[in-house]
């Protein structure tokens, strides 16, 4: 059956800061410097900001249309790089400008409206604003995890995991169709979030956050292959024009 969402985010949330935990204790990374635990839980703060804002456009709008704008997050960890003199050589600018070509191929088509109907901008609205909010949490958590990167992410993850706590026992007083299997495969969608996550800003510590944002960014394109692999779904000819786009930029942006 169909859970929750806050629920799914509860639960993911949880098993990503279990892994946090396990892999700063495992690498001796763990450690709480209150400053940039404090940046930490402000960058979890305004992700949640940004999950809520997406959660209305997507209550309001078309999916394809909301999932589009609210992409455009990876602009801000890019404008910072730039504006805090990260250097990117002329062939990877080429290569993130050819990403973002590719990127605008796989989300167009699915931003077309099927009908003559006006349409609210408001869910544009609300998908811009979450496109803002995640990149500054991406921004402020990168800028955080210079001591440690665990124990940073364990931090962003307090205010997801007290948000949820409230909306799924207080304000819903409902698991929202949580069951043993369910919880399973969020917790383990949850690890594997963690892992992409530790690796992100590990690699954003080792060089440019807006390159390193710039390939975060294809993870939809990611999906979409396993998709493709696992559920034997078929790729529409404008995600595989795309994913052809995108492989070709990220070459050149890892050259």
């Amino acid at each position: 059956g169909k859970v929750a969402v806050f629920s799914v985010i509860l639960v993911s949330a949880s098993s990503a800061a279990v892994v946090y935990v396990v892999i700063g204790l495992l690498s001796h990374d763990l450690v709480f410097d209150p400053r940039d635990a404090s940046r930490g839980v402000l960058g979890g703060i305004v992700n949640v900001t940004g999950t809520v804002l997406v959660l209305l456009a997507f209550e309001r709008g078309k999916m394809g249309v909301v999932a589009g704008v609210a992409s455009a997050s990876v602009l801000v960890p890019l404008a910072f790089s730039f504006i805090g003199g990260e250097q990117v050589s002329p062939i990877q600018a080429i290569g993130i400008g050819v990403i973002f070509i590719g990127l605008l191929v796989f989300y167009v088509p699915s931003m077309r409206s099927k009908s003559d109907a006006p349409t609210s901008p408001l869910p544009i609205v609300f998908a811009g604003l979450a496109a803002l909010a995640w990149g500054l949490g991406v921004v402020i958590i990168d800028i955080g995890s210079r001591v440690s990167v665990t124990g940073t992410m364990v931090a962003s993850q307090l205010p997801q995991m007290a948000f949820t706590l409230v909306m799924v026992f207080i304000v819903a007083r409902s698991l929202g169709g949580l069951n043993q299997r369910a919880v399973l495969s969020i917790a383990a969608a949850g690890v594997a979030l963690a892992l992409g996550q530790i690796a992100f800003f590990a690699a954003a510590n080792e060089g440019n956050i807006g390159v390193v944002a710039v390939l975060g960014s294809l993870t939809p394109l990611v999906v979409a292959l396993l998709a493709l692999a696992v559920l034997k779904e078929q790729m529409s000819r404008s995600e595989r024009v795309a994913l052809v786009i995108v492989l070709v930029g990220t070459c050149l942006v890892v050259y």
